[in-house]
């Protein structure tokens, strides 16, 4: 908490910020927390003088009071931004929510990026809508784009124009994804018609942070958190965080007795664990969280196979839920099973 000055206040002289110094009291919170009559005492200041100076000190530091109807106005205005995905955006509550930060984690190779991919697409296709693409892992395939649109029917000037709206930026460091997300909150960098970032994907960044001594890790991802919360909640856009999903498989040796014999026997078990990565301060920051793992391949005889993703909504509107169902990812993206 910060210290006690004598500019904080006309009534905060030096000689009074010595006086409560010497009895212990050098920081706000143990000025707030200290008895007004003792302090009154201690400084010889009268106790509507001490009152005054916590009016004021709680004044400036204290979370704004909302009563109940304009917190109610400020949720309603929040909308949500339909992914184009029909089993998706049912899960979703029809869509992504406007304002808040949406996590989508799996395995690897279970379709992150892939569903990424078509709702960048879907966001911008028929709507005057930018998606800022951050990509971290240096493998944003514009042709895997092009492929979907093609498959879509649609023709070149359409698609150079889908293309130009969705623009993709490589970062390579949490430095650098927290200077461009500082740039785009001061309004340095200006994308029109921002409706949508799509973060692929963070732990990419945060695992050379991995096992910092000095917090580090837990810095930087802090301030990446409070930088997208800002940028979407003052631009009013949906952010997605691909996460990855990770597999531990524990080994446990049980002890199993025969009535009869008494006989000891051992038997192995192996349990599977999965958890979601950036550990246990992430866990709390999307409202939103939907979890792919790969399934069935359906074998097509001309060639052109699917692979069958199993997605279930775990967390939506910060309140948990399990809502499971089925999408396709083939060479026209992603489509409903």
């Amino acid at each position: 908490m910060q210290k006690l000055k004598s500019e904080k206040h006309v009534h905060l002289t030096e000689s009074v910020v010595r006086k409560l110094a010497q009895n212990r009291i050098t920081t706000i919170l143990e000025f707030l927390h200290e008895d007004s009559d003792k302090i009154s005492n201690l400084t010889k200041l009268s106790l509507p003088q001490v009152l005054e100076i916590r009016s004021d000190i709680l004044n400036k530091y204290s979370a704004p009071i909302v009563n109940g109807s304009t917190l109610f106005n400020q949720f309603s205005k929040k909308k949500v931004l339909s992914t184009g995905i029909v089993s998706l955006d049912d899960a979703l509550d029809n869509g992504l929510p406007l304002g808040f930060i949406t996590e989508i984690c799996g395995l690897s190779d279970s379709g992150k990026t892939q569903l990424c991919y078509q709702v960048a697409i879907n966001c911008v296709i028929n709507a005057e809508n930018t998606v800022l693409y951050i990509n971290t892992k240096g493998d944003f395939s514009a042709v895997r784009i092009q492929k979907i649109l093609e498959g879509m029917g649609l023709s070149h000037k359409d698609m150079a124009l889908i293309m130009y709206k969705i623009r993709v930026v490589f970062i390579w460091t949490m430095e650098e994804l927290i200077e461009l997300l500082q740039k785009i909150k001061n309004k340095t960098i200006v994308i029109q018609n921002l409706s949508m970032i799509i973060l692929d994907s963070l732990p990419c960044l945060m695992f050379q942070h991995l096992g910092d001594s000095n917090k580090t890790g837990l810095a930087y991802l802090n301030m990446m958190v409070n930088y997208s919360r800002y940028i979407c909640d003052t631009f009013n856009i949906a952010f997605v965080c691909v996460n990855i999903l990770t597999r531990w498989i524990e080994h446990d040796v049980s002890d199993l007795e025969d009535e009869e014999e008494t006989v000891s026997i051992s038997k192995e078990v192996y349990l599977e664990r999965r958890n979601r990565c950036l550990g246990k301060y992430w866990q709390h920051i999307p409202v939103t969280v939907v979890i792919l793992e790969k399934g069935q391949i359906l074998m097509k005889p001309n060639g052109n196979n699917s692979q069958v993703i199993s997605a279930t909504v775990v967390k939506r509107n910060n309140l948990e839920c399990y809502h499971s169902f089925t999408i396709v990812i083939n060479d026209l993206g992603v489509t409903m099973q």
